[in-house]
């Protein structure tokens, strides 16, 4: 394995993105001021049968994506992930930068599935025999090759290949909550072993679906709870939070070294200073009982930047707004800086969970918190959990102030885990 070099910073020049809270910089940056959420009614599919009616759904995909299908649409995940692929091509055009195989393409993934809970709602004004081959039938005479071809991970990356074009690393990171945070850190030391000169890297998701809202209301990770209007039902860090509100999109970034940014007279948008991972899978669905992931994560992402704890501005934190990971989160956090700690605000409250793309949608606002010079304020966090460590400094009001280091967490089920520091370019 070759060495990385990091004396050649990494850097993020440009960005695409689908989201529910906006897709510029500049919008997200507007409704993170405002404190507003991107928390919409579903008008994909029916939910009545749901306790879920709302998510973070971008307009496009309730403009686009319906069921029963309005139009063949291949898949919630590849409409996303053309949507970004394009808007990144036209603010910046790597191709004519860069050979195929100098770049690469690492991307936060979820595992695509076919819609067969849809089939008989499809067919519903059909006679439908009860026999199990008899369905099977129906199944094959609905789908296409190209439906079962969608299934597959791969699927996603040629989507994004259809527009631009790599032959460089190239894989679909299948990593849950942390996958686009990981993707980001695996792509950073692509570069800097040489292995390709500039990444797409990023995330996507398209989780809002029937058959994935009915199997989070079931595990409890979703908030259902109806003394709050749906807007202010992820409340991170609250005492009251019960869960989070799902979403989806697609957020891609281009990465590359100073060097070559600085030689076209471009200015990058945030530097890549360090990364750190972990995985302890003690449980499927918990955090370690010792905060051990999220405390390696941060250690190693710090000492990777070669950074002291005290040289970090502002901490974006993971927080789901559910019970176990908020107060696992802010343990980690108070056990790996002293009191009190950085500045620590979360975003999931403006834009939901987007699962495989959370990370790349939090870098996304730490963008625009480093060209504004602002940290965004949680929103619905009312009153801190009092079982929390003292010396954890929650934003809870919108703070202007230039920020150097961020420090960017995401954790999944299972054990993962993710920390990126990001340097502002300004400074």
């Amino acid at each position: 394995m070759k060495t990385a070099d990091y004396t050649d910073r990494i850097c993020i020049t440009a960005y695409g993105a689908v989201t529910p809270l906006g897709n510029t910089i500049k919008d997200i940056f507007e409704n993170l001021r405002d404190s507003k959420s991107g928390i919409t009614e579903i008008k994909k599919f029916d939910h009545s049968s749901l306790k879920t009616s709302h998510a973070g759904v971008p307009v496009e995909g309730n403009d686009l994506i319906h069921w029963p299908r309005k139009n063949r649409f291949r898949s919630g995940d590849i409409t996303y992930a053309q949507i970004a692929a394009r808007r990144l091509q036209e603010q910046l055009n790597i191709n004519e930068i860069y050979r195929p195989e100098e770049i690469g393409c690492i991307v936060g993934v979820e595992e695509p599935a076919p819609d067969v809970d849809h089939i008989l709602e499809l067919n519903k004004n059909k006679p439908i025999k009860a026999d199990r081959c008899s369905q099977i039938d129906e199944a094959i005479s609905y789908f296409r090759v190209v439906d079962c071809l969608d299934t597959d991970t791969i699927s996603i990356i040629n989507s994004v290949h259809d527009i631009i074009s790599f032959s460089g690393t190239t894989y679909g990171h299948l990593g849950l909550c942390c996958a686009s945070t990981q993707s980001v850190g695996l792509a950073m030391r692509s570069i800097a072993r040489g292995e390709i000169k500039a990444a797409i890297c990023g995330g996507i998701g398209a989780k809002v679906t029937p058959v994935t809202l009915a199997r989070m209301e079931g595990i409890g990770v979703i908030s259902t709870d109806e003394q709050f209007m749906f807007k202010n039902r992820s409340r991170p860090f609250d005492r009251r939070r019960s869960g989070f509100m799902l979403s989806e999109g697609a957020v891609l970034f281009t990465l590359e070294k100073e060097s070559n940014i600085r030689a076209r007279k471009a200015k990058p948008l945030a530097l890549l200073k360090g990364y750190g991972g972990a995985l302890c899978a003690q449980n499927i669905l918990t955090p370690h009982t010792d905060d051990l992931e999220m405390i390696l994560s941060m250690q190693r992402a710090i000492d990777d930047a070669g950074l002291e704890p005290a040289d970090i501005g502002m901490i974006n934190a993971h927080a789901t707004s559910t019970v176990q990971n908020d107060f696992h989160e802010a343990r980690a956090i108070s056990r790996v800086f002293n009191k009190p700690s950085p500045p620590v605000t979360a975003t999931k409250s403006n834009h939901g969970h987007m699962m495989a793309a959370a990370g790349a949608m939090e870098i996304l606002t730490i963008l625009a918190s480093f060209q504004n010079n602002f940290i965004p304020a949680i929103i619905n966090l009312d009153e801190p959990d009092p079982l929390f460590p003292q010396g954890v400094s929650f934003v809870r009001s919108t703070t202007y102030k230039p920020i150097r280091y961020v420090l960017k967490n995401s954790f999944g089920m299972g054990g993962g885990a993710a920390s990126l520091i990001l340097e502002n370019p300004d400074f």
